[in-house]
């Protein structure tokens, strides 16, 4: 398999696993929080697209994030757009005083850089993986494969992260948990 499918993969499982997580809440439960110092669904939501947004657009391509380019900042309610607005270094404060934005408009942002996402994995070849080098917040650069296998690990604990506040909320509902997705007890069924 080639590295930028099992990526592609890795990504779609991800997203969709969130997506299913996030489906049917409302404003209130996407705002909830398990303590005052934690991160509620909506803003580790947010913060997957910014993530996402300002590493593949900055760091990988060296463009100006699609935050920046469009009104995305505006819609979620934090404008002015800034590059560096990703939620990354936030404090327990930042974290209280994040304004919960519109959901379907942060579902919007997320599957629009999403979509730009994989259509520049598709671009990429096998030797890119190694050839490339990018940028490291925290000093030097890494191989363009470190840096997805960094995303794949932060995007897997931020939907765990949404799935077990979805469940402190709901319970399990009829869902349950299978390789990485829920499913609802119908589909597993079939």
């Amino acid at each position: 398999m080639e590295l930028k499918v099992f990526i592609e993969g890795c990504f779609e499982q991800q997203y969709n696993s969130m997506l299913r997580a996030v489906e049917g809440l409302t404003n209130e439960e996407m705002a909830w929080t398990p303590h005052d110092q934690c991160s509620s669904i909506a803003f580790l939501l947010w913060h997957y697209g910014r993530t996402l947004d300002r590493w593949i657009h900055t760091r990988i391509k060296g463009d100006a994030q699609l935050w920046e380019n469009t009104d995305w900042a505006e819609r979620l309610g934090r404008a002015p757009a800034r590059g560096d607005d990703t939620g990354y270094g936030f404090t327990a404060k930042d974290l209280q005083s994040f304004s919960m934005p519109d959901t379907r408009a942060l579902l919007a942002y997320v599957a629009a850089i999403r979509k730009e996402s994989i259509e520049y994995i598709q671009s990429l070849s096998e030797s890119d993986f190694e050839r490339l080098e990018v940028t490291n917040p925290r000093g030097g650069t890494v191989k363009l494969a470190v840096m997805f296998q960094q995303l794949i690990w932060e995007f897997n604990q931020h939907g765990g992260q949404i799935s077990y506040m979805r469940g402190e909320q709901r319970g399990l509902e009829d869902t349950i948990y299978s390789g990485g997705l829920l499913e609802s007890k119908a589909d597993q069924a079939q």
